[in-house]
């Protein structure tokens, strides 16, 4: 069977360090604010900032809401001990009711998981303003092809240094970084309500779909092609059902064009100015 090609780990985060470093730069701000929510994502894009631009540029926020696990709040403590980081903490909770009261979300766990997404985003970007700091992002590549990200919630971020990483490579950065095991060895989860984990609710897990989402999506492979190379028809089926019905959420907002210098994801972007 096909497998993930293997990543040079030290490269990657040196890259990845480079990006984090140049992106500050070029705002002209003053460091980075992340998210902090107990899941080994958050743990490795704080490890980078922090070797990045230096700890006393990065502030840690944990957003617990209603329904988050305690254990959440504990390992998001340990990451910032662990890389010397401020942590803050701002609870969610009663925002959280009182606006899915309004809204009458509180009975669906979806839009309610939704909701509180975007509020843990609100709160960064509003705890951002006051340093002046970019909001540092969290997703992976697999989440994003998956599609297992909130639009305007965790999908919202000033840069996200691990969009383009794959989540088995995510581990690998980790256990490099020195993020604590318990974070490494837990199930990934986005704690919106609980009980809830990535593959649970997705039907897979992510070193066992990260293969065939990479020889799909950057090898070019089709359906049939990945079962005969003996790929399970059940995990291509449920891959590349995730994979076509989210490809909405890959880009930003799409603006309509009637220009020829439209700011698109169809432009190429200048390269960052030198001060």
């Amino acid at each position: 069977m096909l497998e993930l090609p293997q990543v040079a780990t030290g490269l990657l985060a040196e890259t990845l360090e480079k990006f984090i470093a140049e992106e500050l730069r070029a705002s002209g701000l003053a460091g980075y604010v992340v998210g902090l929510s107990g899941g080994v994502d958050s743990a490795v894009s704080a490890a980078l900032a922090a070797a990045a631009v230096g700890r006393e540029s990065v502030l840690a926020l944990a957003l617990p809401g209603p329904t988050s696990a305690p254990e959440s709040i504990r390992d998001a403590q340990e990451v910032a001990e662990t890389f010397g980081l401020r942590l803050e903490k701002v609870d969610l909770g009663a925002s959280a009711e009182l606006l899915a009261g309004t809204l009458g979300a509180r009975g669906d766990r979806v839009r309610f998981g939704n909701l509180l997404a975007r509020l843990r985003m609100v709160a960064l970007f509003d705890r951002a303003r006051t340093v002046p700091a970019l909001v540092l992002g969290t997703s992976n590549k697999s989440e994003i092809l998956l599609g297992y990200s909130t639009l305007f919630g965790d999908a919202a971020a000033s840069v996200q240094p691990l969009g383009d990483v794959w989540k088995t490579h995510i581990f690998e950065l980790a256990r490099a970084l020195g993020v604590p095991q318990t974070l490494v060895t837990k199930a990934p989860t986005a704690d919106l309500w609980p009980g809830q984990t990535d593959a649970g609710e997705l039907g897979f897990d992510y070193p066992t779909v990260d293969p065939v989402l990479f020889w799909h999506h950057e090898g070019g492979m089709g359906r049939e092609e990945l079962v005969a190379a003996g790929f399970p028809s059940a995990l291509v089926d449920g891959a590349l059902g995730a994979y076509r019905r989210n490809r909405f959420k890959w880009r930003p907002t799409v603006v309509a064009r009637v220009s020829a210098s439209c700011m698109n994801v169809d432009r190429i972007l200048p390269r960052n100015p030198e001060r």
